[in-house]
């Protein structure tokens, strides 16, 4: 059954409005599937914005009793952490009067504003009932808007202070001429009284334990060589058979391999190995056939104790605003691939043979590099028209990567950053091959106190272990594939 809108009009002072009530329990990762069950709140025409700005479009709002949620559609491709100086960037503001009552806060747009988020500078004003401000930058903000990367539409989180009960916003393009949502008054809102609480824990165990686990995590500059007991922690409680391993450069795969064969024995039978390119270092518990560098990002072949092989490529893209950067490389990643299942690649795989990318993509700029390594959509057209990485299903499968105690998918963040946090880090794999079993980002300080002691963790582990989080994802090759000769 559709949830719709309530009429709840605030004062009238605020002008023409639009209210809605509507507990959601939003997973945030900027898809917008939930979203399908409510109506907008506004719909903005299009066209009536500078011919150079932003066209902002339709808006849903939703609550889940501790934070407001808006679906927003900006009109043009972007990257809403950016100034206009840069890149796809903006000058979109958001303005929230959040006691309802607008002889407070900051006189401005018929709002009495106790919050003002101006995203393209990274930054929240918070402003006391005198209108005097203070500003806060991105990473303690409580502000997230997924995806990271560019888009025409965003899934905005904010935190709310415990007593809000009422609200009322407007959205403005700062840019000369811009663009304004609504059009006149402000969208008001009557938070819903729903605390849907989080989703049910996922468990650190697998499924089954015939899955192959696969570990991937930046290690912020090394801090795995520098913070041994806390790795020694996680690496224990997540159980990996497959390590992916980014920023490692105080450690090459000789100190790498050392420790982890002390932290982690491997089973009967198996033994780790590990190889190592730039800032990377890969393990593995099953034998490594290749390895291959694929500009700074690492290629190993893995042979499964399955019918099918596995091609994993441990992966750091160049960061923050070197798009130039990240888009060959981007490129390159799907060009290896296409350049394996086509038998001439840089070591021979069987057609059929699985593959997952894994890392930390530092997907921040245009959504293009994505789309190069999921979709085989290459950037630079002199490459071809592209390609389906996972075969007859197209594009590669992504992992649902899902807090093991929140719906959220961030997987970076750094309070004292102008940055808000992310979802910088993924795993891609073909789902023609592999089968996905279970996989989460692990932050420790949403376990259970229970949970942590019975996996050996500490409340503060992932915060002090990298300002990215781990990433576990399992999986079992598909049945049903043609038998494939045994190798000789």
């Amino acid at each position: 059954m559709l949830l719709r809108a309530l009429a709840l009009l605030l004062p009238v002072a605020l002008g023409p409005s639009v209210a809605v009530a509507a507990g959601l329990a939003v997973l945030h990762d900027g898809s917008f599937r939930e979203w399908r069950r409510l109506d907008p709140v506004v719909s903005d025409p299009g066209g009536d914005g500078a011919s150079d700005g932003l066209d902002l479009g339709r808006l849903w709002l939703a609550d889940d009793g501790e934070a407001l949620y808006l679906r927003l559609e900006i009109g043009r491709e972007t990257i809403l952490q950016n100034p206009p100086t840069e890149a796809a960037g903006n000058e979109l503001r958001l303005y929230l009067d959040l006691d309802d009552d607008t002889a407070t806060g900051r006189q401005v747009e018929g709002l009495g504003a106790e919050m003002e988020v101006r995203f393209g500078e990274r930054r929240t004003i918070f402003y006391d009932p005198s209108g005097a401000g203070e500003s806060v930058d991105g990473g303690r903000a409580g502000v997230v808007a997924l995806p990271t990367h560019s888009s025409e539409a965003f899934e905005i989180r904010v935190a709310l202070p415990a007593a809000a009960e009422r609200l009322a916003l407007v959205l403005a393009d700062a840019a000369p001429g811009g663009d304004r949502l609504p059009d006149t008054g402000a969208a008001a809102y009557r938070l819903s009284g729903k605390a849907i609480g989080p989703p049910r824990p996922i468990p650190l165990s697998r499924k089954k334990r015939t899955d192959f686990r696969l570990l991937s995590l930046n290690v912020e500059d090394s801090l795995i060589a520098k913070l041994p007991a806390v790795y020694r922690r996680l690496l224990r409680a997540t159980d990996p058979d497959l390590i992916a391993l980014q920023s490692l450069r105080d450690w090459g795969p000789a100190e790498t391999l050392a420790f982890v064969e002390e932290t982690l024995p491997p089973p009967d039978g198996r033994r780790w190995t590990a190889v190592g390119h730039a800032d990377l270092v890969t393990l593995s518990t099953f034998p490594l056939l290749a390895s291959a560098p694929v500009d700074g990002n690492l290629a190993v072949h893995v042979d499964l104790p399955a019918d099918r092989d596995l091609v994993l490529v441990n992966v750091h893209l160049p960061c923050c605003a070197n798009d130039a950067g990240r888009d060959a490389e981007s490129d390159n990643l799907a060009l290896f691939w296409r350049d394996l299942l086509e038998g001439r690649g840089l070591f021979p795989v069987a057609p059929d043979d699985a593959v997952i990318y894994a890392g930390d993509f530092n997907f921040v700029g245009f959504r293009r590099q994505l789309l190069a390594v999921r979709d085989g959509r290459f950037v630079d057209p002199s490459h071809g028209p592209g390609f389906d990485p996972g075969r007859a299903r197209g594009r590669l499968a992504t992992a649902p990567l899902r807090h093991v105690g929140e719906r959220t998918t961030v997987t970076w963040r750094r309070t004292t950053s102008p940055f808000a946090p992310g979802r910088l880090d993924f795993v891609f794999y073909a789902g023609d091959a592999l089968k996905h079993r279970r996989s989460y980002v692990l932050d420790t300080t949403e376990l259970a106190g229970r949970d942590r002691r019975r996996a050996g963790l500490r409340r503060a582990d992932t915060d002090r272990a990298s300002d990215h989080l781990p990433l576990v994802a399992d999986f079992r090759v598909r049945s049903g594939l043609p038998a494939r000769p045994a190798r000789p």
